[in-house]
């Protein structure tokens, strides 16, 4: 009775793992890493107003307001007049999803620094301060969900976003 119901338990599992794909060669989808490199990542600059993509924080200081357009930066906003307020420049902080405003100073994360910004003068915003490695990386070694991923490779520079695309024979799960 015994040998039989081990052949029977063996002959289960066989049948059983053919039930799950192989994925190993499959088009499968995985998170793949979005690179920037370490210099990309100081270039803060003063723009054009734009379009707000995927809207963060609204800080109002005065008869301004700043709000943050996710990874992108901050949009300056003249609101003098309440019930039109006017975009009217665009302030460039690569992969900012915070800041604060206290004083005459934005305090900003860019990427994984903290960069103080004077904005006395908001036509001609100034870096005056940046501290390195103030926060610690997000998203560098896992995508935000669980499934395939492309190994993060560092040589390529900082992980900074992970995009789904299709990709064959992914070599990371989690």
């Amino acid at each position: 009775m015994k040998p039989k119901l081990i052949a029977t338990g063996i002959g289960l599992c066989f049948c059983l793992y053919g039930c799950f794909p192989d994925r190993r060669y499959a088009d499968t989808d995985t998170y793949v890493p979005v690179y920037m490199s370490p210099a990309d990542k100081s270039n803060i600059f003063l723009a054009n107003a734009r379009t707000t993509e995927k809207s963060g924080k609204i800080y109002a200081f005065g008869n301004t307001i700043f709000q943050n357009d996710l990874n992108k930066g901050i949009h300056i906003i003249d609101n003098t007049n309440h019930a039109d307020p006017k975009k009217i420049a665009f302030l460039n902080i690569p992969y900012n999803t915070e800041f604060a405003v206290k004083g005459n100073y934005i305090y900003a994360n860019n990427v994984n620094d903290l960069v103080v910004i004077d904005i006395r003068d908001l036509n001609n915003p100034v870096v005056v301060k940046r501290i390195e490695n103030a926060f610690p990386y997000i998203n560098q070694e896992y995508p935000p969900q669980s499934g395939y991923f492309v190994c993060p490779d560092p040589a390529k520079g900082i992980v900074v976003d992970w995009e789904l695309q299709t990709v064959k024979s992914p070599k990371c799960h989690r």
